[in-house]
């Protein structure tokens, strides 16, 4: 389903490492002619590791929150020209410091104010069992590491399941079935 050429959409794609949001907004992204695009933003990726490492909490959520900034920047310039699916956004960075016991006390409306408002926003999700032999699968990062070893991931996904958003579950290995939910709950609009 292709988007007419004047209609640009911006969907994001959230969850926990090892649910497949990349493989599934690589294949919907393909699928509707959009770009697909990672947060955070490029330039940020050559520092990102030492500052996982070594960076403080507080200091790790706004570098986290400069790179969607500048991520909000280019996907505007992008949805000038096509459609975007977006591989994490505000919500991971604001549900990951919040489950870590960071007291972010921003209002989340505030965000949107400076950043660009997705169209559609989905929680990718799978069965506990099945993420974690994908992430052993892939390879740990040690975002990931971290998230094991302070036991925060159902509170991360707690945190993402405040916002009331449509969970799209990828349990079955099938990312094109996946696809097609998504595709499904945006045609309806």
């Amino acid at each position: 389903m292709k988007k007419d050429a004047k209609e640009k959409v911006f969907i994001v794609l959230e969850g926990l490492s090892g649910v497949g949001k990349t493989t599934i907004g690589k294949i919907l992204a393909e699928k509707i002619g959009a770009e697909f695009y990672k947060t955070p933003a490029l330039m940020f990726a050559s520092c990102r590791e030492i500052i996982d490492e070594k960076a403080d909490a507080t200091a790790r959520f706004f570098f986290y929150l400069a790179g969607v900034i500048q991520s909000s920047v280019e996907i505007s310039h992008i949805l000038e020209t096509r459609s975007v699916v977006c591989d994490r956004y505000i919500l991971t960075t604001l549900c990951y410091h919040r489950a870590l016991g960071i007291a972010i006390d921003i209002s989340d409306d505030l965000f949107f104010k400076f950043l660009l408002k997705p169209n559609y926003t989905f929680l990718i999700t799978c069965e506990e069992n099945k993420r974690i032999e994908r992430l052993f699968r892939r390879g740990l990062s040690l975002n990931d590491k971290k998230e094991r070893e302070f036991q925060i991931e159902k509170k991360f996904l707690d945190e993402y399941r405040k916002y009331n958003l449509i969970e799209i579950d990828n349990s079955d290995d099938n990312p094109i079935l996946a696809v097609e939910k998504i595709l499904q709950h945006i045609s309806r609009k």
